[in-house]
């Protein structure tokens, strides 16, 4: 890992930390209405883009091991 300059460790240090938005945040309730339920959809399809699946495994080469 490369070092920081001075420079670069002020501006990190001074960073405020990232809060999530709250209309990005997974619903902790969903409504019991047609509305509400839509809204979970629409979010878990989004959510479920985000989702790249699993890599092959693929043992092929002279220093793989199980």
């Amino acid at each position: 890992m490369a070092r920081l300059t001075d420079t670069d460790r002020k501006v990190l240090l001074e960073a405020k930390p990232w809060t999530e938005p709250e209309e990005m945040r997974s619903p902790r309730i969903v409504e019991q209405t047609p509305e509400g339920r839509a809204r979970y959809c629409r979010w878990a399809t989004e959510a479920a883009k985000f989702y790249r699946g699993t890599k092959p495994v693929r043992f092929t080469g002279k220093h793989w091991k199980l």
